[in-house]
């Protein structure tokens, strides 16, 4: 009892000294996304290639499986919410903990879901991915969710977490450019089939990379937000989660921007393993598969520079909004237009300036809503709502893998008959195919922050300071308590 009365005032003392908002912070938030989202882009981008052509696998058992561990991880999302909310404080954090306990063994999973089993019986190999994938879910999630959550505990300014999400939001961009640019150049042979012991090679070099940038993460970033002990309340749980999920409907913001967040898990971000098999089959050139991730760092280095500035001149919402009718119509050009590769990249290149502004202020956004729930609600229970955040937004992710090979499967692309060897007009579809999906996804983010979103920028600066003062009194008065206490 004493000792942990004694991590309470350290970590309270921690928060009421740390230093000031600055570049530490936002590398260190960098350096987090950096890291965790390496391991999540092969996992996410090659885990199908790997288990369909490599462990010979069927798309179709593949994809029951991803849905399967991804509702199943979903699920856990809302214990490993209220854990992180109801574990006392240590002295350097609420959430900065996790980031060391978990970084290791999320790394080890990585490795242990790309060992090649191609020799087990075919059902061992289904049982095998199934527990291994489940397991590295889980352990992820113990590292996203308090790391999603220390956003509104690092800061409460709007500019100054508007930065923040701008830096992760790099951080996530180069794990996904990196990943994406060395993995093609890695796992392919010069027939444009996969090599399967490249795979083993890149995740542990991938896996020590992110390991050292959690390390980072946790030394470079402090908690400025006192999180207060959650209260018992009359039925002897600390926190309503039926109560948390309940509130959720009342709120628009957060309704807004949870749902573009699903939007782009499911129809944007399969641009990459789309991207895979349209170069392998309709251009049959995957030596341009690097090509078409490093262009996308152009936008997303000017969007780094000029963001604040223009956050400033037309505020987040407008931002975001707009620019997705533009990212529509380059994705229905590829759709539609007879193109080459080359015209095919500076498409996607386009459609990705359009939405980097969304791709920068997602995290801002999503901090936003969970201070607006904070003000709706009059609870600081971030661990849990982030972790509700997760549910909603995997269980409808879970669906993506799920949905893209079952619609390459619809397509007719048959994995046995190799990159050139595929039934004639397959390769078109297939294209068509790239290019429709993530254009229907734009179209519905438009009409979430168009439609939906209603809260303006001005309002929820008011709200956010109303939160820190709240957080302020908080310190004083349980320092207050400390102090009688002793005396």
């Amino acid at each position: 009892m004493e000792a942990a009365k004694k991590r309470n005032i350290a970590y309270i003392e921690n928060v009421k000294n740390a230093p000031a908002f600055g570049l530490r912070d936002k590398i260190g938030y960098l350096c987090g996304d950096l890291g965790f989202n390496s391991l999540q882009v092969i996992v996410n981008s090659y885990l199908m290639l790997f288990c369909v052509n490599i462990l010979g696998m069927n798309a179709v058992h593949f994809a029951g499986i991803v849905f399967i561990c991804k509702a199943l991880d979903a699920l856990n999302d809302t214990f490993i919410g209220r854990t992180v909310d109801r574990r006392a404080p240590a002295k350097n954090g609420k959430m900065k903990p996790y980031l060391l306990w978990f970084a290791v063994p999320y790394a080890i999973f990585t490795l242990i879901l790309f060992m090649n089993v191609h020799a087990m019986p075919y059902a061992a190999k289904i049982a095998w991915v199934l527990i291994i994938y489940f397991f590295w879910g889980i352990i992820g999630t113990f590292i996203n969710v308090p790391y999603g959550a220390m956003s509104n505990i690092i800061t409460t300014n709007q500019i100054e977490r508007t930065e923040l999400s701008n830096f992760r939001s790099i951080g996530s961009f180069a794990a996904s450019m990196g990943t994406t640019t060395i993995a093609p150049l890695l796992l392919f042979d010069q027939n444009n089939d996969p090599i399967a012991g490249r795979f083993i090679l890149l995740s542990v070099i991938l896996g020590v990379f992110c390991t050292v940038c959690l390390f980072l993460a946790h030394t470079l970033i402090h908690e400025r937000v006192l999180v207060e002990e959650v209260k018992v309340n009359e039925n002897g749980e600390k926190i309503n989660y039926l109560q948390v999920a309940k509130s959720f409907l009342h709120n628009r913001v957060m309704i807004a921007v949870v749902a573009s967040y699903v939007i782009v898990k499911l129809f944007i971000q399969p641009v990459s393993t789309l991207n895979q098999y349209v170069f392998m089959t309709y251009f049959q050139d995957t030596s341009s598969l690097a090509m078409a991730s490093l262009t996308t760092m152009g936008p997303m280095l000017l969007g780094m520079v000029f963001l604040k500035p223009l956050v400033k001149r037309f505020g987040k919402k407008a931002l975001v909004t707009w620019p997705l009718l533009g990212s529509a119509l380059m994705h229905g050009a590829n759709m539609l237009l007879p193109l080459g590769p080359k015209e095919w990249i500076f498409c996607q290149l386009m459609a990705s300036a359009c939405i980097t502004c969304l791709n920068l202020l997602l995290w801002s956004l999503i901090a936003d809503a969970v201070d607006y729930q904070a003000y709706l609600t009059g609870q600081r229970n971030d661990g849990t709502v982030y972790a509700t955040i997760t549910f909603i937004v995997f269980f409808a992710a879970s669906a993506s893998t799920s949905i893209i090979a079952l619609l390459l499967e619809a397509v007719g692309y048959d994995p046995t008959l190799g990159s050139m060897g595929q039934l004639a007009g397959v390769p078109e579809k297939i294209k068509m195919l790239g290019g429709a999906w993530p254009m229907i996804g734009a179209l519905l983010s438009f009409v979430c922050f168009k439609f939906i979103y209603n809260v303006s920028d001005a309002r929820m600066r008011e709200i956010s300071e109303e939160l820190r003062r709240k957080s302020e009194e908080t310190e004083e008065r349980i320092l207050n308590e400390n102090a009688e206490n002793e005396a």
